[in-house]
């Protein structure tokens, strides 16, 4: 099926730039899935500066393919949209992405009773919160949690402890030796405390730039409650060897939901949607992203989404 694209600027506090593309198709309006990112420098592909997964462009063509248009755009500070990134709050994002289905809605060429959410990463903790803001008729929630997102990184801090505990050879020793496990717990406190006794948007940590308000708007920040107010269809999918989220937590968000919710855990993906044959240990696997991103998005995951959104929004 072939596509057009619409180079876009979505209206809100800072103007984000972003791509409509749609199906050629005979129908006079489409149903359209609006692509929220993951945490980080995130592009209307779903790239950062520091890895390139396309997750966003390869989800978008299987969409278009199968007759539905998707709208993805650059966060806020990122790429083409204005602003500032590093003062981006995570209020601030899902205002953001409240615009974007605003925007949609008013669109000449799509169908405002059929708008679908996907988010990725934290984008899929985002979702619920922009579905109450402004309604939709579905949400993809690909790679997410059902907890606060301080619950998530204690529990990857506690997977690089145990991987440090386990870790043989002479490079285990030496970890444990400079003790290693002590200094992740060490720097993270550091950290929060220089975050809490501020009300500044950004701090620096060890000549690094960090966006202090994002973080404590977190902690105000429990999904379980937005989780919970949903009444759409749901689908809700990660990966075994995802350790950046709890897998198990895509049948938990399907637990607190309101409406119908089909959770899978796809054997072997990781967070950035490839699947690999390394130990899902978080050192491991984080080491072996770069390859992962040569290679496309998981076909099983692309299955998954085209089939639940053809039963659910048929096109």
């Amino acid at each position: 099926m072939g596509f057009k694209k619409q180079e876009i600027i979505i209206p809100g506090t800072y103007p984000l730039s972003g791509i409509l593309t749609l199906p050629y198709k005979d129908r006079e309006r489409h149903p359209v899935v609006i692509m929220i990112h993951g945490s980080g420098d995130i592009d209307k592909d779903g790239n950062a500066k520091q890895l390139n997964i396309n997750v966003f462009k390869e989800l978008s063509d299987i969409l278009v393919e199968n007759g539905f248009a998707t709208l993805r755009y650059d966060k806020r500070g990122v790429g083409q949209s204005e602003g500032d990134f590093y003062e981006t709050g995570l209020f601030d994002l899902i205002d953001d992405a409240a615009a974007a289905v605003s925007f949609a809605k008013k669109h000449p060429e799509i169908d405002k009773e059929q708008v679908i959410l996907l988010g990725h990463s934290e984008g899929s903790i985002l979702a619920p919160a922009v579905g109450k803001r402004i309604a939709v008729q579905g949400m993809i929630l690909i790679a997410g949690t059902a907890e606060p997102l301080a619950n998530t990184t204690a529990w990857q801090r506690e997977q690089m402890k145990r991987d440090i505990e386990s870790k043989k050879g002479f490079g285990g020793w030496l970890l444990r030796l400079l003790n290693v496990s002590g200094k992740i717990d060490k720097i993270n406190n550091e950290l929060l405390q220089k975050i809490r006794s501020t009300e500044e948007a950004i701090v620096t940590y060890k000549g690094k730039k960090i966006n202090a308000k994002w973080h404590r708007e977190h902690e105000q920040y429990d999904v379980r409650e937005y989780l919970k107010q949903v009444s759409c269809p749901i689908i809700a999918i990660t990966g075994t060897k995802d350790v950046q989220v709890h897998p198990e937590h895509a049948r938990e968000i399907c637990e607190l939901v309101q409406g119908t919710c089909e959770s899978y855990l796809i054997e072997d993906m990781t967070h950035i949607l490839r699947k690999t044959k390394a130990e899902a240990h978080m050192d491991t696997i984080l080491k072996d992203y770069r390859r992962q991103a040569k290679e496309p998005v998981e076909q099983e995951l692309k299955d998954k989404i085209t089939a639940w959104l053809l039963r659910h929004f048929p096109a």
